[in-house]
């Protein structure tokens, strides 16, 4: 992952150092022709090439990751059956080949929402995983998932065309601007969590 995330970096850094004190695009673009521009100008006649190859290999090591991912645990629901895993690895792969029909602007709106309460949780389940097991016993890990997802809601809700009747909560949820609405109440939940464990007497699951 660093390794992908290595020459995406370059580019926004080099953008980033040629467009102090004025813009090389115009506000309006969009993002297949921003980061298209962001090659071109890092990288010149070969940046788009560049940028082909390292979007395909990071889209690809996803994809597999998703697809397997999933079939797995699908097989885990029914008896470990190879049939069930092979099904919705084809399903997957089928599914990945039909979204890839549409331009990227479609699939991050469509992929949008999801991501809004996928990312929060798959990145609290990281980091929680990472910890050792007297910070992170299984009261305190559905005390944080459960207030990730809570948070979650209204940057999910803003997604799907009611961002105005979220401006109001939002408000009062500190980086919510910046749809990290989770970040804060899922560390406060983490805090209050392993203190009722260690100090209150809650008893583990």
């Amino acid at each position: 992952m660093v390794g992908r995330a290595g020459p995406l970096s370059y580019l926004y850094g080099t953008h980033s150092f040629r467009s102090l004190g004025h813009s090389l695009f115009d506000t309006d673009i969009s993002r297949t022709e921003l980061l298209s521009g962001l090659a071109t100008e890092a990288l010149g006649t070969y940046g788009n090439l560049f940028l082909s190859m390292l979007v395909a290999l990071a889209c690809f090591t996803t994809a597999v990751g998703i697809v397997t991912g999933t079939s797995d645990f699908i097989r885990s629901r029914f008896n470990d059956s190879s049939k069930a895993y092979l099904i919705t690895a084809i399903v997957g792969c089928l599914l990945g080949v039909l979204m890839g029909q549409f331009n990227v602007g479609y699939i991050i709106a469509v992929a949008l929402p999801a991501l809004m309460i996928i990312y929060p949780i798959t990145v609290v389940l990281i980091l929680l995983n990472v910890l050792p097991e007297t910070y992170a016993s299984s009261k305190v890990f559905k005390v944080v998932v459960w207030t990730t997802i809570l948070f979650s809601i209204p940057d999910f809700l803003s997604t799907i065309g009611l961002s105005e009747a979220m401006e109001e909560l939002q408000a009062f949820i500190p980086l919510s601007i910046y749809s990290m609405g989770w970040v804060l109440p899922a560390i406060l939940a983490f805090v209050v969590g392993n203190t009722f464990m260690h100090w209150g007497g809650m008893k583990k699951v």
